[in-house]
């Protein structure tokens, strides 16, 4: 991103930095961290600090104690080289929880060291919440993942689509099914009303989810509907079509159907002030091993009229655990059934017609059994059915991505015996290191596909220069060229 395009920034993308997309907004971080994950401070000597003790639950879960002996160091020295301020991390295997610990701090002016109940911006990680919300209300037969939005949200009767210039009437209707995999063709940015309704909802009440929803209806689509992908607005609007199916607020149906059932106390779009203690300081990265507080823009003790499905959750990282078990169980937890197993299978599938993308309902899937994603600031899962394997991370960051989560992810793979690393090691716009497409299927790592990692029909249509291998950069400039051809 350059300098004039930082400087170029209206409320027509301050949406973007409210949401997962805003990891590198700071032109003055990204002169020493680039556009990815940063390198970070160098790390104080391993043998400086020691491992945690642990109990009967490591072996329980069949987690390696030597591995974990190693993460517990590894995220001491990140918090030494304040790469974060504070760390919480889960890892389960079988359904069981192998391995809980914090490290650091969760707000280093005020002494508060991270503790297990600390309360995080969960920003997109809000997404798989909202989507599998929805399929509470699909079980239902409240909707079909096919059927317009239109149905229940007439401002979508007429959408539109910039294609070469020009504004043209969309071919086909928006669908849950699109918006809970980004294949509706909205993007992060909208209209400048919609922008300015998603921050106004962030310092003072008053805009609804229907006034949202309206003003970006009034925006063309970036695509076709349902012809490609874009990281945006899906599940922004899919919270104003559930409450539109319900006539309930998208909060009390996230208590009603998720949030009471899985016994998550702690999850919400506002933290009440009796929790507000709780509730982790977030930090910028101006250089390498220098942490500033940050800026919330939120009120966050004020419930909010305009509850965002895209990234206005808060929330603890043992809530969201039990999202995760709920989801390996295949819709029951403790005895509670929230989804059909049948339609906890539906977010696992790739419901994307993209060359290279999968993507599941909200989240990013592997085709194998994984499931996850991640938020701006830091918070992060991965749900491997195929390997009964989770692992949570949590921290707060903003504007920069620490290398914290790729090393936390790639040793709790090590400990919970996986030879290769999970199908995503962080998200599109989130703060750890994204495992794209081309590198989901980068099986050795050598930063190129052979024609044995890739089907070969794919192989020669991405092959521009014919050397026999696919960097990512052809990956990406021969997508790019043929999208019309998709539409």
């Amino acid at each position: 991103m350059t300098p004039l395009l930082h400087r170029s920034i209206t409320p027509l993308l301050l949406l973007c930095v409210l949401s997962a997309s805003v990891a590198q907004s700071h032109a003055q971080a990204s002169k020493w961290k680039g556009m990815g994950v940063s390198t970070g401070a160098p790390l104080p000597p391993a043998e400086n600090f020691n491992p945690r003790p642990h109990g009967p639950e490591l072996a329980k879960a069949g987690l390696k104690p030597e591995v974990i002996a190693k993460l517990d160091i590894e995220m001491q020295r990140h918090v030494a080289a304040k790469n974060v301020a504070g760390i919480s991390g889960i890892i389960g295997k079988d359904g069981v929880r192998g391995y809980f610990e914090t490290f650091g701090m969760a707000d280093i002016e005020k002494g508060r060291a991270m503790e297990k109940d600390a309360i995080f911006r969960l920003m997109s990680t809000t997404k798989p919440v909202i989507a599998l919300a929805a399929l509470t209300l699909y079980d239902e037969g409240k909707f079909t993942l096919d059927e317009p939005i239109a149905k229940h949200c007439p401002e979508w009767a007429n959408p539109t689509v910039k294609e070469d210039g020009a504004v043209v009437p969309a071919k086909a209707a928006i669908t849950p099914r699109m918006l809970m995999s980004h294949s509706s063709g909205l993007g992060y940015g909208g209209g400048q009303a919609a922008a300015a309704m998603a921050y106004q909802a962030m310092t003072k009440p008053g805009a609804t989810l229907k006034d949202f929803s309206e003003a970006v209806a009034k925006e063309p689509l970036m695509f076709q509907p349902g012809t490609s992908y874009n990281y945006g607005m899906g599940l922004d609007i899919l919270g104003r079509y559930l409450e539109a199916i319900t006539g309930q607020p998208l909060d009390v149906i996230l208590k009603e159907h998720l949030f009471g059932p899985l016994k998550m106390p702690d999850t919400d779009f506002h933290v009440p002030a009796a929790k507000v203690g709780r509730l982790c300081q977030i930090y910028g990265q101006p250089s390498p091993g220098v942490l500033v507080p940050g800026t919330d823009l939120a009120n966050v003790t004020n419930k909010p009229t305009l509850c965002l499905g895209g990234h206005g959750l808060f929330g603890t990282i043992g809530d969201y655990e039990r999202l995760c078990l709920m989801i390996l169980n295949r819709g029951e937890l403790d005895g509670v059934r929230v989804l059909k197993p049948e339609n906890v299978d539906l977010i696992f599938e790739n419901h994307l017609k993209h060359p290279t993308m999968k993507y599941g309902l909200g989240g990013i899937v592997n085709g194998a059994g994984s499931y996850g994603w991640g938020g701006a600031d830091g918070t992060q899962f991965v749900v491997d059915r195929s390997k009964r394997t989770y692992t949570l991370f949590m921290v707060q960051t903003q504007h920069y991505k620490a290398p914290t989560y790729p090393a936390f992810l790639a040793l709790a793979n090590e400990a919970c015996g996986l030879t290769a690393p999970g199908a995503m090691t962080g998200t599109p716009g989130g703060t750890g290191s994204m495992s794209s497409p081309f590198k989901q299927r980068d099986t050795n790592g050598d930063g190129k596909l052979s024609r044995e990692e890739l089907p070969a029909a794919l192989f020669d249509k991405l092959d521009a220069d014919k050397d026999g291998f696919v960097t990512e950069a052809e990956e990406v400039r021969t997508y790019y060229r043929s999208k019309r051809s998709l539409k």
